[in-house]
């Protein structure tokens, strides 16, 4: 694991499946999924999720929130299809402290693999 991931303490639910790639991770749990990159950690909870939707990436690089309705460049090289999450809420972890957003929308690398979980923990119906 990336010394410069933050961890997450108060993790909702029980691990399924983790993927680390480069400088990002991904997790699912029963209740919710969380992205690591190095110094910020992003907790979406599966009862805050209103919808996932496949998402193209047009550039080699995505948009990430941030604490104070702002966003971050990073570089999309991760290895797998993009999704586009609307959300309540989610919840970023950086040095700074634990911050939450409103209503926003986040695109998301994530393998086919991680969505039999997705569907099976959270309220949301496949299409």
């Amino acid at each position: 694991m990336n010394p410069d991931f933050i961890h997450v303490k108060e993790m909702e639910g029980t691990l399924l499946l983790s993927q680390t790639l480069r400088n990002h991770s991904c997790r699912v749990t029963t209740k919710e999924i969380i992205l690591q990159r190095p110094h910020c950690t992003y907790q979406i909870l599966f009862a805050d999720i209103i919808s996932i939707l496949p998402h193209e990436v047009p550039s080699k690089s995505m948009l990430l929130p941030t604490p104070g309705n702002s966003v971050e460049k990073v570089p999309a090289y991760l290895a797998a299809d993009y999704y586009k999450i609307r959300a309540e809420k989610i919840r970023i972890y950086n040095r700074s402290g634990v911050h939450e957003t409103a209503e926003t929308d986040f695109i998301l690398p994530l393998h086919a693999r991680f969505f039999p979980y997705v569907q099976k923990y959270s309220n949301l119906t496949a299409i």
